[in-house]
């Protein structure tokens, strides 16, 4: 499997964080998705999280989660629709649909 869908970069980008504790529990439920294998700031990648394998539903669902509450850019989480994910992920009243895929669905 290609390195790069295992791997998001800009994790960072327009997080704000309200107080030093916001910032620990952001990092905190980032380590607790099984997924999530390393992250790491780099210079001009941001901050890169390392995936061991690609996210199952759960893992997909954290992502979401934790991406919508910082407000993380969530088109590369994209890349993670699969046949078995496509019902539920690409769920044009879900939440994330419009962050994911943009205003025109490019699901399926």
């Amino acid at each position: 499997m290609k390195t790069a869908i295992l791997t998001l970069d800009q994790m960072d980008t327009g997080v704000r964080f309200g107080y030093h504790d916001d910032e620990r529990a952001f990092f905190e439920w980032l380590e607790r998705i099984p997924c999530v294998e390393s992250f790491k700031g780099e210079y001009e990648r941001g901050l890169v999280v390392k995936l061991k394998r690609r996210p199952g539903d759960s893992d997909l669902r954290s992502l979401l989660a934790l991406c919508h509450r910082y407000r993380v850019d969530m088109r590369q989480l994209a890349k993670f629709e699969t046949a078995s994910n496509r019902q539920w992920f690409c769920d044009p009243i879900s939440y994330w649909h419009e962050a994911v895929f943009g205003t025109r669905s490019r699901c399926g």
